[in-house]
């Protein structure tokens, strides 16, 4: 199974980030380079929240092996290896997003850091 089969509502955490992603470039730096900072720990959180919901005690009661390989055949498809694999997910989407935020924001600073520079030699050169 690849992550291309997986069902629409994996893909749900990591579609919200990108399109919030896209939309802070029209707001401010500052917004950017947080949303850039605070999205993979955020993520890891929900692999977190994931793994806490799967270890969590089922109603089940317990009783012999049987009821342990019962439980080892649910965890496909149980809610907690859901939110972990949604998790593992936006994690990769939010560690691409973060590097990408980085390297343009690096770009750009270098940028206008070159262009001040240009602008200071020139105002020095003018004649009075």
């Amino acid at each position: 199974m690849t992550f291309l089969d997986l069902p629409w509502g994996f893909w749900v955490l990591p579609a919200l980030l990108v399109v919030a992603w896209v939309r802070l470039w029209w707001a401010s730096r500052r917004a950017r380079l947080w949303f850039a900072g605070l999205t993979p720990p955020g993520a890891f959180a929900v692999i977190l929240l994931g793994v806490v919901e799967l270890s969590a005690p089922t109603s089940q009661p317990s009783g012999g092996s049987e009821d342990l390989s019962v439980r080892i055949a649910a965890l496909d498809s149980s809610t907690g290896m859901m939110i972990m694999t949604a998790g593992w997910i936006a994690l990769i989407v939010a560690i691409a997003l973060t590097i990408i935020t980085f390297v343009v924001e690096t770009t750009l600073m270098v940028r206008r850091s070159e262009k001040a520079e240009r602008e200071a030699a020139a105002a020095a050169q003018a004649p009075n």
